[in-house]
Parts: structure tokens; sequence; C-alpha cells
């Protein structure tokens, strides 16, 4: 995929639910998923292809799908580097709404996502994820 701001709307589509076979571009076998704000207790980062689709189809099963909405994609003076704004939203296996913004960083070489680095407010993921 030669157009980098449709390789990521693809991007944002598939990866919240782990679906890396679904997304049409790659992803590196020594990707880097980075989450620096998540709660305390839960893990920030996951080294490798297989440790982070498994940790973003985990958090799938406890949710519908998330899904992005008002994305701002923009590329950066780095060619490899691209910034997201973007909102999801979804609903919560215990039924809460979780609602957020974020501030994504993604790293696409040779059309292969090597990195993804995702800011949230760690509020909201606990009052969704709470009883």
């Amino acid at each position: 995929m030669n157009d980098v701001v449709a390789q990521m709307e693809d991007w944002l589509a598939h990866m919240p639910q782990g679906d890396f076979e679904g997304y049409s571009g790659g992803v590196a076998e020594d990707f880097v998923l980075r989450l620096p704000f998540m709660p305390p207790g839960l893990p920030n980062a996951f080294a490798g292809r297989e440790a982070a689709q498994a940790a973003l189809q985990a958090s799938a099963q406890g949710r519908e799908p998330l899904v992005f909405s008002d994305k701002v994609i923009l590329r950066t003076e780095d060619p490899e580097l691209l910034v997201v704004t973007a909102n999801a939203q979804t609903t919560m296996a215990n039924g809460k709404p979780y609602r957020n913004s974020y501030v994504i960083f993604v790293r696409i070489r040779d059309g292969v996502i090597v990195e993804h680095t995702e800011y949230l407010n760690p509020l909201a993921v606990m009052e969704a994820a709470g009883d």
C-alpha cells in the first residue's frame, strides 16, 4: 500500500482488535506497542508482534470493537512517522461506555508497521473497567 494515510486508516480499523491478519499492510515481527499512560498495574509496552497482538486480542474480548472517529492523520518531517489525533468509543463487557481521546504515533517502514505509541486518558480506562 503506497498511500500511508490510507494505510493508517486501515491500521486504526484493525489494530484495536488485534486483527493483524485483516490489516492490509504488514506488521513487523519486532513490532513494539507502547501505551505510556495506562493505569498503574497494567503493562504499558509489548515487544514483538505476537505479544502485542495477544494483548490487543485479550483487551478486545472485554469490549465491543473500539471505533476511532474524528481522525486527523498527519505526516511528519520524518517520512516513516505519522501522528494521529482521534476519539474512540465502545461498550465494555460490563455494559459501561468507554470514550477516550488519543494521540497516536505510528512508524511505518517500507509499508510495514514497526511501532505504535498511544497516549490516552487513563482515568477513562479506569472508569469504564470498574464495576
